[in-house]
């Protein structure tokens, strides 16, 4: 009877123990999270291929502020394309896979400037599949 008390006793120890523990970490990262995410987060810049095919974007001009820039590409085209972000320069920062059908994205810090995105696919820069992104401080 004696031995059956302690098997309970001890497995009660280690359940409370144990939970204590998982409550500990679990205020000890919660709260640091927050703040981590907040201080990471960056500016959105839509880039939308024309969704009927036509070998262009939906917009040729963006406009963000300078930091960490997050460039997101919907390309719902029966073409495959991507975006290259470059410097006026020609100096490439980012760019996608080549794809068709869904969202693909990078994230760049960018100064106060013009930058230059377009198709890299053959043909498609050419063709005007580009646009300009004014970053200001």
């Amino acid at each position: 009877m004696k031995s059956a008390l302690r098997r309970r006793l001890a497995t009660t120890g280690l359940l409370l123990g144990g939970s204590l523990l998982l409550v500990a970490f679990w205020s000890s990262s919660s709260s640091a999270s927050p703040t981590a995410k907040t201080a990471a987060a960056a500016h959105v810049v839509n880039i939308t291929a024309n969704p009927y095919g036509a070998l262009k974007y939906t917009t040729t001009k963006a406009t963000t502020t300078a930091g960490k820039v997050e460039i997101v590409f919907t390309n719902k085209a029966p073409i495959e394309h991507d975006v290259v972000l470059s410097t006026t320069g020609g100096k490439i920062l980012g760019k996608t896979p080549i794809f068709t059908g869904g969202k693909k994205s990078f994230t760049v810090t960018l100064k106060a400037g013009k930058y230059i995105w377009y198709c890299s696919v053959p043909g498609h820069r050419a063709a005007g599949m580009l646009g300009t992104l004014t970053v200001k401080s």
